[in-house]
C-alpha cells in the first residue's frame, strides 16, 4: 500500500477591511454625541418642611393637600328636543343635593363666578359637566364657555351615565 501524502496548503486569511468599519463607527458615534439633547432636570420636589417651633417668627408652610383643586359637578338634563331642561350645581364630596339653576346657562355663569370669587379665591377649581345623551352639542359648548368665562380652566364634559364614561 502506498500512502499518499496530502499537500499542505497555506492557511487562508479572510480579507476584512477594518479601516472603513472604524471610520463608520466613529462617524455614528460623533453623530449621536452631537445630536443628543438631555431633558431638563426637574428641580421642584413636593415636600412640606416642619415648622420652626422655637422661633416667634415661625413660618407655616402650606401642605400639598391644600393645593388640591375643589371639584364641582354640573349635572345637565336634556329635554325631548335636545335643549337644556335643568342644570344642577353641586360641590363634590358634600352631602347636599346641590343647587337647581333652571335651564339658563347665564345663571350657571353667575353662580360659577360667585364661587370662583368667594369660595376659591385664586385656588384651582375643577368642573365636571355631566351631560345627558340627548343634549345638543351647541348647549354643551355654551356650558363649557360659561365655565371658562367664570375663570375655571379645568373643565371636563362627561356622560351622565357612569357606565358610558
Amino acid at each position: 500500500m502506498h500512502r499518499r501524502r496530502r499537500k499542505e496548503s497555506e492557511p487562508v486569511e479572510p480579507d476584512l477591511p477594518i479601516t472603513p468599519m472604524l471610520d463608520m463607527s466613529f462617524q455614528l458615534l460623533s453623530f449621536f454625541i452631537m445630536t443628543f439633547r438631555p431633558a431638563a432636570t426637574e428641580a421642584q420636589i413636593a415636600m412640606t418642611l416642619p415648622k420652626d417651633e422655637g422661633s416667634p417668627d415661625a413660618i407655616s408652610f402650606p401642605s400639598p393637600a391644600d393645593d388640591k383643586p375643589v371639584k364641582f359637578i354640573v349635572k345637565v338634563e336634556a329635554g325631548d328636543g335636545g335643549e337644556i331642561r335643568s342644570i344642577n350645581l353641586k360641590e363634590e364630596g358634600t352631602a347636599s343635593s346641590g343647587t337647581d339653576l333652571g335651564a339658563d346657562p347665564a345663571v350657571l355663569l353667575r353662580e360659577l363666578k360667585t364661587i370662583n370669587q368667594e369660595k376659591l379665591r385664586g385656588k384651582p377649581g375643577k368642573i365636571a359637566i355631566e351631560i345627558d345623551d340627548r343634549l345638543l352639542q351647541a348647549y354643551v359648548v355654551n356650558l363649557i364657555d360659561a365655565g371658562l368665562q367664570a375663570g375655571f380652566t379645568d373643565i371636563s364634559p362627561v356622560p351622565s351615565d357612569p357606565r358610558k364614561r
